[in-house]
């Protein structure tokens, strides 16, 4: 006899409720069953595994964020197009704030080899992509500023997060931008 038709979606929601207020390794399978309303075997029958439920729960980012990596790898700009893709980088992180909040509060999820190697990649691919064909150290150091500084956001609240946009935006592109200097 097969589950009724939303009882893998309960269990994903559930999980992913759970993974950000008490953090995956503190979560067992049989308290996303309770929160559920259905048994441990339903849950292990949609996911063999609490790290499926990870995995299918970080997917959607990560899938977003190397559909972006793709985009800007076929217009082949550099940094000329650095705040456009600082830009894209944090409405992909803010549109996913949840699941950043997962990756960074519990650093087992993100230390999984499914999901940190790819994030890890793919973060890689858009630092590289700021900086440009031959980038200099400072390039590379500005590139990973900006990055970090989009990455912050996954400290604050989400409500904070959000509405500091554009504060998060400027930093972002002011760790780009070489002070001027003046004589």
């Amino acid at each position: 006899m097969l589950p009724p038709a939303g009882t893998r979606e309960a269990i994903l929601e559930s999980a992913r409720e759970l993974f950000i207020e008490r953090g995956y390794d503190a979560t067992s399978l049989r308290v996303i069953a309770e929160k559920v309303g259905t048994t441990k075997a339903a849950v292990y029958y949609h996911f063999p595994a609490k790290e499926h439920l990870l995995l299918e729960i970080t997917r959607p980012m990560l899938d977003d964020l190397a559909d972006l990596v793709a985009q800007y790898r076929q217009t082949g700009n550099g940094p000329e197009d650095a705040s456009d893709v600082l830009e894209a980088y944090l409405d992909l992180f803010l549109s996913h704030l949840s699941v950043l909040g997962v990756l960074a509060r519990d650093p087992a999820t993100y230390s999984h080899p499914d999901i940190g190697m790819r994030a890890r990649k793919l973060v890689e691919a858009v630092q590289q992509h700021l900086c440009g064909p031959e980038p200099t150290p400072e390039h590379v150091t500005r590139a990973a500023c900006a990055v970090g500084v989009v990455h912050a956001i996954a400290t604050l609240p989400p409500d904070v997060a959000r509405t500091q946009r554009g504060v998060v935006l400027a930093a972002a592109v002011a760790a780009l931008t070489p002070p001027t200097t003046e004589r």
